[in-house]
C-alpha cells in the first residue's frame, strides 16, 4: 500500500503537499510504525534524518515527494533522503529538471490536485457588489510580501487580500474562507514576482482552483506551469487585462468553461491518484535503497 507519512503538526497549517497531495490521494500515518515492508512510505517536507534511517532499517522502500525549491534551506538532509529514495516526485517539470542536477535518482512528475468541486463559470462583474468590481488576491504570506497592490489601478473596483497574515486589512486564509471569498469575487488577481528565483518552481495549484470554482484569473506570471494554463485566463498586463476582461464577458466565459474542462481531465483526484498508483507498480519491483 502507498503510505503518506503526515505527522502530526499540532496545530500548526499543514502544507500544501499533505493537504492536497496526500490526504486526497492515499492513506496517511502519523508514525512510520503504522507502514510494513510492503508498503510504499511517501516522505514529504516535514521529516528528519531518523525517519530516514528507520525506514532503511525496516527495509521499506520510501519515495521523496519534493513540492517546492527548498535546497538554500535543506540541502543537506534532502540529499541524504535522495540517496536512499526508491524514487522522487514533483510538482512540476521546472522543479524535475531542478532535481536532476542535484540528484541521480529517478524523478516522476505528479500534479497538485485540485481539492475543490468544479462550480459555475460566472462573470458578471457589479451584480453581486453593484457599482464595484470584486477583486480577490489568496495567497502565503510568503508570496503575498513579495508584491506592492499600491502599483495597481483597476478602477472601480474592490480588493480583498486572504492570505495567513495577522492585519485588521487582511482576510485569514483557511481553505473554506479562501473559498468563500473566490464565490463571491468577480476576478481573482494573482500577481508574482517574476524575479524571484524561487516562482518558476512553483506548482499552479492557485490558479487551478480559481478556474475550477468558475472565476476569471488575471496573472502575469510567467511560471511555466502556470502557462500550462494560458488559455484559459489572462497572462500579461494585469491592468491591460482587467479593461479586457470587461470588455469581452462572452469571451472570459469561454476561457472559464474551457479551462474547467482542461481541469477535470489532468487535475482531479482521480486522474492523480491513478499516477500515484503508477508510480508505486514502478516503485514495488525495485529493490530497498
Amino acid at each position: 500500500m502507498l503510505k503518506f507519512f503526515t505527522p502530526d503538526r499540532q496545530g500548526k497549517q499543514e502544507p500544501y503537499s499533505y493537504r492536497a497531495r496526500a490526504r486526497l490521494v492515499g492513506h496517511c500515518i502519523l508514525q512510520l510504525s503504522e507502514a510494513k515492508q510492503d508498503d510504499i512510505v511517501v516522505i514529504g517536507r516535514i521529516h528528519e534524518k531518523s525517519h530516514i534511517d528507520y525506514l532503511r532499517k525496516n527495509n521499506i522502500r520510501y519515495i521523496h515527494d519534493i513540492c517546492d525549491n527548498k535546497w538554500p534551506m535543506l540541502e543537506h538532509l534532502w540529499e541524504h533522503t535522495n540517496l536512499y529514495a526508491t524514487a522522487i516526485t514533483t510538482t512540476c517539470e521546472s522543479l524535475k529538471e531542478l532535481i536532476h542536477t542535484k540528484s541521480q535518482n529517478a524523478v516522476y512528475v505528479i500534479p497538485d490536485p485540485t481539492e475543490r468541486e468544479e462550480e459555475f463559470a460566472r462573470f458578471q462583474p457589479g451584480t453581486i457588489h453593484p457599482f464595484k468590481v470584486n477583486l480577490v488576491y489568496y495567497g502565503s504570506d510568503g508570496n503575498y510580501r513579495q508584491l506592492d497592490f499600491s502599483k495597481y489601478n483597476f478602477p472601480n473596483s474592490d480588493l480583498t487580500i486572504v492570505t495567513n497574515i495577522k492585519d485588521n486589512n487582511i482576510e485569514q486564509w483557511s481553505f473554506e474562507n479562501q473559498g468563500k471569498w473566490v464565490r463571491n469575487a468577480d476576478m481573482i488577481i494573482l500577481p508574482v514576482d517574476n524575479n524571484n528565483p524561487m516562482a518558476m518552481y512553483k506548482g499552479n495549484n492557485r490558479p487551478v482552483d480559481a478556474i475550477r470554482m468558475g472565476r476569471f484569473v488575471l496573472t502575469n506570471a510567467q511560471i511555466p506551469s502556470w502557462l500550462k494554463l494560458k488559455e484559459y485566463m489572462w497572462v500579461g498586463d494585469l491592468e491591460e487585462g482587467y479593461k479586457w476582461a470587461i470588455n469581452n464577458p462572452n469571451e472570459v466565459i469561454k476561457r472559464i468553461k474551457s479551462g474547467q474542462s482542461f481541469i477535470e481531465e489532468t487535475y482531479t483526484t482521480p486522474i492523480i491518484k491513478q499516477k500515484w498508483e503508477e508510480i508505486y507498480n514502478v516503485c514495488y519491483t525495485r529493490n530497498i535503497g
